[in-house]
């Protein structure tokens, strides 16, 4: 399960953590979030992918919703400009590594 941490208006998911297979991910609610970026690291030799969704409900995790930008085959920074209700990383193909992803954003400030 994906884990949210974050301090004055900054959070953190760990989406993925220490991954060693596939794996679809588990999606993530970042519609607070303005900005995005994902971190993606520990690619020996797998495939990973960030997928999206402004569907009004969760998506099931085994649905894959739309990709974002190319998949990833290297570690990796990728700054998220579009507004998304949520989001997730799926590891599409697997040989090696020990793969870890975050996902840091800035939660919009209501006025109340």
């Amino acid at each position: 399960m994906p884990t949210l941490r974050g301090v004055k208006g900054c959070r953190e998911y760990t989406l993925l953590d220490g991954v060693t297979s596939q794996t679809n991910g588990e999606w993530v609610d970042v519609s607070p979030w303005r900005r995005i970026t994902v971190h993606i690291k520990g690619i020996t030799s797998a495939t990973c992918q960030i997928r999206g969704s402004c569907a009004p409900s969760q998506p099931a995790n085994n649905t894959d919703e739309v990709q974002i930008g190319s998949d990833i085959t290297s570690d990796s920074l990728v700054e998220i400009s579009m507004k998304l209700k949520w989001l997730k990383v799926k590891v599409s193909s697997y040989t090696s590594g020990t793969i870890y992803a975050y996902a840091v954003g800035d939660e919009l400030m209501q006025n109340i």
